[in-house]
């Protein structure tokens, strides 16, 4: 009998850590944000960790729009951000990085959201913007096939830019962006995609880059894509040759110590 207890015990146990665990997981949840302001990039994949701001025990587009200010908006979301629930749409933007029209899209991993109340996740990369075109909303929301990059510095790096869209019958299509020219932090390379949204460039310097596209003939949603360049082959060859050295004082400190 005792045995048994135990186990039930030991079980209940277990599941409250789980469910403690679940909790704790839910209660935060890493989104990488972008936005944009009339087709200037204010934010790009700003790392936030998102809360439940609104108390509505879910985290929602709303809680990250919120954490995205709160961490880079001058004068924080107070600021720059708000929300009320429309009688209509339900909970809707009422600013955006400061900018109060009301011409306002959001996306979640490249697909449109249905309103602030849809579901945010660890992981999950939303992008805001205000829309430049306030009468005819033109702009072209796009975007890149990848979120992030890593290279070596110089070697290429190919990306396809795709746009959202609809068909004759108003369903949603992806279409390729021809003629975009590619920037690297916020600089034109002078490369443009060709007919199928495809485009190589080539980054120099090591670190962590911003690329984006911009169109003469059409205003775009500023895509967004991360690369972390490194070094190249020299210095990959000198970080393993000074990881050895480091390797081996290490070991001759040990031994006459």
């Amino acid at each position: 009998m005792k045995k048994l207890f135990s186990v039930m015990l030991a079980f209940i146990m277990v599941m409250v850590f789980i469910s403690i665990t679940s909790f704790a997981e839910d209660a935060c949840a890493t989104v990488y944000v972008s936005v944009s302001n009339k087709g200037q990039l204010v934010a790009a994949q700003t790392e936030v960790q998102v809360t439940d701001i609104d108390g509505d025990n879910v985290l929602t587009v709303n809680d990250a729009l919120y954490a995205v200010h709160e961490a880079v908006y001058s004068g924080g979301a107070k600021s720059g951000y708000s929300y009320y629930t429309h009688k209509d749409y339900g909970l809707s933007i009422g600013k955006l990085w400061g900018d109060t029209s009301g011409n306002f899209g959001y996306y979640i991993n490249n697909s449109s959201c249905w309103s602030l109340a849809d579901n945010v996740k660890n992981g999950d990369y939303l992008n805001a913007f205000v829309y430049s075109d306030s009468k005819n909303y033109s702009d072209k929301y796009c975007f890149f096939d990848k979120f992030t990059v890593t290279a070596e510095s110089k070697s290429d790096v190919e990306l396809t830019l795709s746009a959202a869209g609809y068909d004759a019958n108003w369903n949603p299509v992806t279409l390729p962006v021809a003629n975009a020219e590619i920037t690297v932090d916020g600089v034109k390379t002078g490369v443009k995609t060709d007919v199928n949204g495809k485009a190589t460039i080539q980054i120099s310097g090591a670190g962590e880059h911003i690329i984006s596209a911009v169109s003469a003939s059409e205003t775009l949603v500023p895509p967004v894509c991360k690369a972390q360049i490194n070094g190249g082959i020299f210095s990959s060859v000198i970080s393993v040759i000074t990881s050895f050295f480091s390797l081996i004082f290490s070991f001759l400190l040990s031994f006459f110590a």
